[in-house]
């Protein structure tokens, strides 16, 4: 029987992949051609034939390596956005919001601040808890080595859905109960209480973690 393992790595010349990826893929591929030689070998052609009829399943090893490349660097690039930008804002928004959850349920009421005969209602110990949420995205990201602009939008994630939320409630409100310059303001007071304050608190919590990797000296033990 010929040596799948070999016919394959010389066929598919060199593959730039890490070593384990590039061993499981040879793998993969003598397993599959093995698997058709020994389906031709059991239809009685004889051993040349058979290995000549395994190779025909691969039409062009040249475009195969390269869809291979193009794959596996995919994947690569899908599980670095992961890990670097999705993760950390998922868990930065879910901690901010079990914050203001555990804040409320504790009775810790927000405080009534008037600007120019308008009352803002600004939940102080919520803000206070958001920089610890925001160094928890930025430096999730950093170990991932997401980019300043991943940290960045990682640790902001909880004013990011805000603000989202908020542009897609205004259109229905206005739609339904008709253009209000109130409104607007309202709009305004609620752009500066659930999503300018709160960034910026993320913010300052990710400050220290928004430098570049190669800055940020190690602790020494």
């Amino acid at each position: 029987m010929p040596d799948w393992k070999k016919l394959v790595q010389e066929r598919m010349g060199a593959l730039d992949l890490p070593p384990a990826a590039r061993n499981n893929v040879v793998d993969e591929l003598a397993a599959h051609l093995e698997e058709i030689y020994e389906t031709a070998r059991s239809q009685r052609l004889s051993e040349e034939d058979a290995v000549e009829f395994a190779l025909q399943d691969v039409r062009d090893w040249h475009v195969l390596a390269a869809d291979i490349q193009r794959a596996k660097s995919e994947d690569a690039l899908m599980n670095h956005r992961t890990k670097s930008l999705w993760l950390p804002s998922l868990l930065t928004l879910l901690g901010a919001s079990a914050s203001l959850m555990l804040i409320q349920f504790a009775g810790l009421q927000p405080r009534l601040v008037w600007i120019a005969h308008t009352g803002i209602l600004l939940y102080w110990h919520w803000l206070a808890s958001l920089p610890l949420f925001g160094a928890m995205g930025a430096y999730l990201s950093l170990r991932s080595q997401g980019s300043i602009q991943m940290r960045i939008a990682a640790a902001l994630s909880p004013a990011l859905v805000m603000l989202i939320t908020m542009c897609l409630i205004l259109p229905w409100g206005l739609a339904i109960d008709g253009f209000s310059f109130l409104r607007f303001v309202y709009f305004g007071i609620g752009l500066i209480n659930w999503v300018l304050l709160p960034a910026l608190a993320l913010f300052l919590g990710a400050a220290p973690f928004l430098r570049e990797p190669s800055c940020i000296t190690p602790t020494e033990a």
